[in-house]
């Protein structure tokens, strides 16, 4: 920013920096009220699944961040949507997306896309998080 000699700013910069601002919150506040996934007070997390492209086809999933905590993903399967855990049962480590389904990449533990276990050194699939379908919203946590 321009600055004048006592190390002020210019009424200029000042008002090119204020546009500057309220044009981007302009642009993004549709996207920010369409979005998606919503944070809830309580800690859990709403998805509209929807308005998810990667939930769109069986197979599909979506990583969430953290719930609570946890780090979750919501995955389409054939017979609706299921949110696992993304911490591998063997050590804690995240686990990491990778075709056809997720990895650790602390020991190689694969799991399949709905979380099952394909090879350890693992000895159980990842764990479910709790979630509640209704009205076309995912409600994780």
């Amino acid at each position: 920013m321009e600055s004048t000699p006592a190390g002020r700013v210019s009424r200029r910069a000042f008002l090119a920096g204020a546009c500057g601002l309220a044009v981007a919150g302009i642009a993004a506040a549709p996207a920010a009220a369409e979005s998606a996934i919503k944070r809830l007070p309580d800690g859990r997390v709403a998805v509209r699944v929807a308005k998810v492209p990667s939930l769109a086809k069986v197979g599909g999933a979506a990583q969430l961040g953290t719930v609570k905590g946890t780090p979750v993903a919501v995955v389409r399967t054939d017979t609706g949507y299921e949110a696992l855990s993304l911490r591998c049962p063997h050590a804690g480590a995240t686990v990491q997306r990778q075709s056809p389904g997720w990895v650790c990449p602390a020991h190689g533990s694969q799991f399949e896309i709905d979380g099952e276990l394909v090879r350890g050194p693992a000895t159980t699939s990842l764990a479910e998080v709790p979630s509640r379908l209704r009205r076309g919203v995912l409600t994780v946590g």
